[in-house]
């Protein structure tokens, strides 16, 4: 038995022809292990996606078919650390012959469960996301994470963040994901067949090709941000009113009556959340006030109507002390500051 899969395995004969329990054993164990090559990784996509209900040769008896999945399932979430849920009642379609389960179908199962579990990036604290986990939300509280989608397209989640896949909205004809509330930057694989489409609030959306950019949605904050760093989007409000974004542009979109207001940006910066930094660009105490909240659980006291007009540009990390963080605010905004338990006051300097 060759332990390593020859690309060419499946040419000439027909997939049944081909498999036999030792292979599908030596498979098994492998994924067990996460130990799949490259090679083989790439010949059992194939396989799985070139699968067509064979002859009946060579069947497993439906108990062989639970034991094999329940072992895997376990072995999987093993290592994968128990980062990874399978859904009990999700239904699972396998082509049936003669009161039996064919090998091959067994095999493109459990290699289905396995790609979504890829250890190499679960070390990394990504989740990889294929067409078995659709209609699956993903969200975070005081963290941020990395999720790869099944087209290869990166998303970070910012704090607070949901981002949601809906039933049979993406897939091999259409890509759609929703952000329902929060902050995301999005890098696409380029398709030109399939246009990358992102659902937010207030009826927003925004549809690229392939490029990198930012969205910021947060039901606090008064506006809805959508930066780019490369490539181009198209961004269309509630009235199906459109706008198109360049690199280092941006489009705030106010959530009361849905206006465009464009504006230059650097979108590096803007999207260095994704590292710690965070950049207030021409930010409001408003929208300061949800950052200190976010980050270091405090409420900023203050008198709208005197700060109502006045926004600033400076950055913190989370590292910082909130005290060197309150400095900062204070002098950009002419005031003084004091703090009791988690209550910061800032009043504005006659």
């Amino acid at each position: 038995m060759k332990e390593e899969l020859d690309k060419d395995y499946f040419k000439q004969k027909s997939i049944d022809e081909k498999m036999d329990i030792n292979l599908i054993r030596v498979l098994m164990r492998k994924m067990e292990k996460g130990s799949l090559s490259e090679k083989e990784v790439h010949v059992m996509k194939q396989l799985r996606g070139t699968y067509k209900k064979g002859n009946g040769k060579k069947n497993i008896s439906n108990a062989q078919l639970n034991r094999a999945v329940s072992r895997n399932k376990q072995a999987i979430l093993k290592k994968s650390n128990g980062s990874v849920h399978f859904k009990e009642n999700r239904k699972i379609r396998i082509d049936y012959f003669y009161g039996a389960v064919s090998v091959v179908a067994v095999l493109v199962l459990l290699f289905s469960l396995y790609i979504s579990t890829d250890s190499s990036d679960n070390k990394n604290g990504v989740e990889i996301v294929t067409n078995s986990l659709i209609n699956n939300r993903f969200t975070t509280d005081d963290n941020i994470k990395r999720i790869t989608l099944a087209d290869g397209s990166t998303v970070y989640l910012n704090r607070e963040t949901s981002l949601s896949l809906r039933e049979g909205r993406f897939n091999a004809d259409i890509r759609e994901v929703w952000l329902d509330e929060g902050e995301a930057f999005f890098s696409i694989t380029k398709d030109p067949n399939r246009p990358f489409i992102v659902h937010s609030p207030n009826g927003v959306t925004t549809r690229v090709l392939g490029t990198s950019f930012n969205i910021k949605s947060y039901s606090e904050l008064p506006d809805q941000v959508i930066t780019v760093n490369t490539g181009k989007v198209q961004v269309l409000n509630e009235r199906k009113e459109e706008m198109i974004i360049e690199p280092n542009y941006k489009v705030s979109i106010s959530s009361s009556d849905g206006i465009f207001t464009p504006g230059k940006t650097n979108a590096q910066s803007v999207s260095d959340w994704r590292s710690g930094k965070i950049v207030l660009e021409n930010a409001s105490l408003k929208e300061i006030s949800f950052y200190l909240r976010q980050y270091y659980s405090v409420e900023l006291i203050y008198d709208d109507e005197r700060f109502s007009d006045e926004q600033i540009y400076t950055f913190f990390t989370p590292e910082m002390p909130l005290e060197e963080v309150i400095t900062v605010i204070s002098k950009l905004f002419n005031a003084t500051s004091h703090t009791d338990g988690t209550k910061v006051y800032l009043e504005k300097i006659q």
